[in-house]
């Protein structure tokens, strides 16, 4: 083997180790931010917390389980859509009541009861 082809041999090596570490980078740098995201979201919930019910409107398992609950805060119509494990999946349909908990402050800010015991 020559001399400039090992070169060009370690450089590719070296291109593809540099990808693959930027990319896991990037994947840690999400699941970090997704993760700090739901604790602000828990945090705000818990320091003034409404339980509520909501009603399934949509469910879709494209990409992953989701559903779409629809709920009322003082006669306005508010939506989560979010994504479930499969068990929740399974066992709901559309139009199920679900227990919901959302901000006093923000009714924007709401997640599924049982994601808070989580």
């Amino acid at each position: 083997m020559k001399l400039g082809s090992k070169f060009r041999l370690i450089q590719k090596v070296i291109s593809v180790i540099l990808a693959v570490l930027l990319t896991l980078s990037l994947v840690l740098i999400i699941w970090k931010y997704m993760d700090i995201s739901f604790e602000e979201t828990r945090a705000e919930i818990l320091s003034n917390p409404i339980y509520a019910k909501g009603v399934i409107t949509t469910k879709r398992s494209y990409k992953g389980k989701g559903v779409d609950i629809g709920y009322l805060v003082n006669g306005k119509k508010y939506s989560l859509n979010t994504g479930v494990k499969t068990e929740f999946y399974k066992r709901h349909k559309v139009g199920d009541s679900v227990e919901i908990v959302y901000s006093k402050k923000n009714p924007n800010v709401v997640l599924l009861k049982h994601e808070l015991n989580d």
